[in-house]
């Protein structure tokens, strides 16, 4: 059984193996190292594929795929594709799935456990939704490990890093995190993490599309509708622009009989300088320079005594970024690993580490802090909720966080426990803020659960412990010291058994279908290969047509006992053509 390392991207993913010489990447079955994350299904056999074939749907069939689903991991959300509705995570369990596939065809073994990787900015909801993506891809999840931290792991086994501090920025499709490391020979100490999982390269490239269609719309009078296929071909038009503008100053966005008007082909052309798209982006990146700022100083270091910088992502290759990265920290940063597999393969090192055959050990940080809300008793007035913070931002994983609260009234029968997390950059910095927390001030509520109180006086101690658990996520204990009386519960509890049970049938279903379709496509090719040699006797060769002719229709009408009488009859024939 294999053990796989997998970088779940917002517009890439990769998936990686450990082995003796360190990890590698291994291709998908079309010989892909990087494979685009979109789902979706064929238009003309319906079943469900992965990758840029997907990718390419969006220009002519954009209501069978559906792409760039990793900021929604968490949300309570359906999405359309084609006749049917899915969740993101399982939308992310079919990507996880045809990486688990063609890892297994590669390495000819099952695969049965993977890391994965996540933005370490990435809320609790969302890291359990990644995680339920893969228990319903088929694999047990054995750790989920933070982006940045995953890329300092590759770095350090490619370049032997012994006793340094390293900056690692990583600047992806849809995500940003900044960490501060401390190499210390085989121990990996993440010191602060900071960043936004709100901005990433899809950003640049929708203010790129929003630039050029203002364009055309001046020139046409042809406004792009939203979602539409034009808008696709332009979107990705626009993407390969921003690739572009990274090597050289100017380029233009030309899609030949782009649309009609009057009854008459119109072309679009419209040409870009990197200093108009540098405008454009400038103030986006500009923001990650907070973030850099704020993982030093949380880290207490300054830009000095740091040894190297490490750029990860592939919006990273875009130049204003690295002079960014080098004016801030004075010095210049590096990337010797491809930015687009230096997270998968530092995931595939982490399961050396899982599995007890790497020495090395690795502590991490979260850089979400974390807290409840709590209720007051003044003059016998239950006032308003505040916030009271539990864990501070960049609390270490695996560091229990207690804080002691007491209840405010005479037989309180509940404690409506809430359960709230703190942006890394919010600008609320006090541990206590007065009112209930809002997502205005930087806060989301992440969970939430009704607890019963033991009956007593008001004042009895409530003893609250919030733990970070290896994956990043908090395990919570509520305790009543006065009886002994515990609840433990998880802050998010995502899908239930059967809602994973379901989901990865549903799944299972769809591939199972697709792989028979692929069995029998490549037995309709052994019979073509077989009839254009000309060595299949006249009265087999009418008969094998024959048979052929009756499976494609088959296939068509999706009759599937006649596809498999079909299939039967056309391989015990061609068995005896072999012999």
């Amino acid at each position: 059984m294999a053990f796989v390392g997998i970088d779940l991207g917002t517009t890439t993913s990769e998936i990686a193996i450990y082995e003796d010489s360190g990890p590698r990447i291994v291709k998908d079955s079309r010989g892909d190292e990087i494979v685009d994350s979109y789902f979706g299904f064929d238009p003309k056999t319906k079943n469900p594929i992965v990758g840029s074939r997907v990718r390419a749907m969006f220009q002519s069939d954009p209501e069978l795929a559906v792409g760039e689903v990793k900021r929604q991991m968490g949300d309570d959300v359906e999405l359309q594709v084609g006749d049917q509705t899915y969740t993101p995570p399982e939308i992310s369990a079919h990507i996880l799935r045809h990486l688990k596939q063609s890892a297994e065809e590669q390495l000819d073994e099952d695969v049965d456990r993977c890391v994965i990787t996540v933005p370490a900015n990435f809320p609790d909801p969302a890291r359990r939704a990644t995680q339920q993506a893969g228990e319903i891809a088929g694999m047990k999840v054995a750790r989920i490990i933070n982006e940045p931290t995953a890329a300092a792991l590759a770095y350090g086994h490619a370049e032997g890093i012994e006793e340094e501090h390293v900056m690692v920025y990583d600047l992806g499709g849809g995500t940003f995190d900044v960490s501060i490391v401390e190499y210390m020979g085989d121990v990996l100490d993440i010191l602060a993490s900071s960043g936004d999982p709100d901005l990433g390269g899809k950003d640049f490239d929708a203010a790129l599309l929003e630039h050029v269609a203002d364009r055309f719309e001046d020139e046409h009078g042809i406004a792009i509708e939203a979602d539409s296929s034009n808008y696709y071909r332009l979107l990705f038009a626009c993407e390969e622009a921003k690739k572009e503008l990274s090597f050289n100053k100017r380029t233009s966005v030309t899609i030949p009989f782009f649309t009609v008007k009057d009854g008459q082909p119109i072309n679009l052309d419209v040409e870009l300088r990197r200093s108009t798209f540098e405008e454009m982006i400038g103030p986006m990146i500009d923001r990650t320079e907070q973030a850099m700022e704020k993982a030093l100083s949380d880290a207490d270091l300054g830009p000095s005594d740091i040894d190297r910088v490490i750029l990860v992502g592939g919006s990273t290759r875009i130049p204003y970024v690295k002079q960014l990265v080098e004016r801030v920290m004075n010095q210049k940063a590096l990337s010797h690993i491809d930015p687009d597999k230096a997270v998968a393969l530092g995931a595939a090192a982490q399961t050396a580490i899982v599995d007890g055959t790497s020495e090395q050990i690795v502590m991490d940080v979260a850089p979400l802090s974390f807290g409840t809300s709590v209720m007051e008793n003044a003059a016998g007035a239950v006032r308003a909720g505040r916030y009271s913070e539990i864990i501070p931002t960049n609390g270490k994983v695996l560091r229990p966080h207690q804080e002691e609260y007491s209840t405010v009234m005479e037989d309180q029968e509940i404690i409506d426990f809430r359960v709230y997390q703190r942006d890394s950059l919010s600008d609320a910095n006090q541990a206590e803020i007065e009112g209930e927390p809002n997502e205005k001030e930087g806060f989301t509520l992440v969970g939430r659960k009704e607890i019963d109180v033991p009956a007593g006086p008001a004042g009895q101690k409530v003893l609250t412990t919030y733990v970070y658990n290896p994956d990043g996520m908090i395990d919570i204990t509520v305790e009543f010291p006065a009886t002994g009386e515990k609840h433990t519960f998880q802050a998010h509890a995502g899908l239930d058994e059967a809602q994973i049970a379901a989901s990865k049938k549903k799944l299972d279903d769809a591939w199972k279908q697709s792989e028979h379709l692929e069995k029998v496509e490549a037995l309709i090719e052994a019979a073509e290969r077989e009839l254009a040699d000309g060595s299949v006797p006249a009265e087999k060769e009418e008969r094998l047509r024959s048979m052929m002719d009756d499976l494609k229709r088959a296939l068509a009408a999706n009759d599937e006992s006649r596809i498999d009488t079909l299939e039967e009859e056309i391989t015990d024939l061609l068995f005896e053509l072999d012999f």
